[in-house]
């Protein structure tokens, strides 16, 4: 029984300070872009205004504090594997926020964040099980090169997921808290019911819960900061790397469904990888403030789009529509993390 309080603590305080670290980091970061003219126009606001940009770094800080005290709790090299894609995926989104990087140029790069993963997988072999659970039918049988390369290829595809879904006031703070709970319940639940695993890898995927639920305060509608590249792929790479540590990757995919549709719907109707920000944008805003679906047939056909199709509406609309849709996949990233650990 103290055992368990204690491992509950350790975890209470793990989340905390992801939390509260955000609250502590983000403030005087923000006062310091705008001192420093780093703002970048709200295009969706009539007329635009001004948000500090990029908040990456104070996400970064936030996670990789959770992360290290994950990783001195707990003893496994889980966290630090986490650290180091996000770490890695964090320095190319704020190259990018800097420079803006080629389309085709960042899914090569985001390679690289497996790089520390594959790295401690050397060191401690049992940071991942290369199998694939599946709800009522169990296993695979385990195949190291194979699943290893898939693992390494989800990198660059999740992280761009996730940057791809941070277009509009809250969409990419709400996403994540959304979907990192869903992983969150899914490692809770594999962990619970599985013979011999420890609660270090619960300890590693708290810090996303934290910091994305922290950054959620300052990035909802009206927002009042941007992550930038830095903060969504980060964020991307951190959630890809946690389905595979958690062995939870069915569940997982299944929660960011959303993100996986809008990317395929994007790149499908731009021929391939282009940099967004030279896309045309695939909404305008109306003289009545609302967003309606572009007429560009050059336009990409993202899941906003698709969304406006059905009629126009105001940000903070158009963004709960999004988000009400992930919440319906996370239900059912629920249920199979359910019927695959539990019963």
């Amino acid at each position: 029984m103290a055992s368990s309080l204690a491992v509950a603590g350790l975890l209470g305080i793990i989340f905390a300070v992801s939390l509260v670290s955000e609250f502590l980091f983000l403030p005087p970061f923000l006062r310091y872009l705008k001192r420093n003219g780093k703002v970048v126009d709200d295009v969706h606001k009539v007329p635009p205004t001004k948000v500090p940009f990029p908040a990456g770094p104070a996400l970064f800080l936030s996670l990789l504090l959770g992360e290290v005290i994950a990783f001195f709790s707990f003893g496994s090299y889980a966290p630090l594997a986490i650290a180091g894609g996000a770490a890695v995926a964090f320095a190319i989104g704020l190259a990018d926020d800097i420079y803006v990087l080629g389309g085709r140029t960042k899914p090569l790069l985001l390679l690289f964040a497996a790089v520390p993963f594959i790295g401690f997988i050397l060191v401690q072999p049992d940071l991942y099980q290369p199998v694939l659970a599946f709800p009522l039918l169990g296993e695979t049988a385990p195949h190291f090169i194979i699943y290893t390369a898939l693992a390494v290829v989800a990198f660059p595809i999740v992280a761009n997921a996730f940057n791809m879904m941070d277009s509009f006031n809250g969409q990419i703070s709400w996403f994540s808290v959304v979907t990192s709970l869903a992983l969150l319940f899914g490692a809770v639940l594999h962990t619970a019911f599985t013979p011999g695993l420890t609660w270090a890898k619960v300890a590693s995927t708290l810090p996303l819960v934290g910091v994305s639920l922290g950054f959620l305060a300052f990035n909802r509608y009206p927002s009042r900061a941007f992550d930038g590249d830095s903060g969504s792929l980060m964020l991307g790479a951190v959630f890809a790397g946690l389905s595979v540590i958690d062995g939870v990757e069915v569940a997982a995919m299944i929660a960011i469904v959303p993100a996986i549709l809008n990317s395929f719907y994007t790149l499908s109707s731009v021929r391939g990888f282009v940099e967004r920000r030279r896309m045309s944008r695939p909404t305008y805003i109306g003289k009545d403030g609302k967003l309606y679906a572009s007429t560009d047939p050059g336009a990409p056909s993202t899941l906003v789009r698709l969304v406006l199709l059905a009629g126009p509406l105001y940000e903070k609309e158009l963004v709960k529509a999004i988000i009400y849709l992930t919440i319906v996949t996370c239900l059912f990233s629920g249920l199979l993390s359910i019927l695959t650990w539990v019963l």
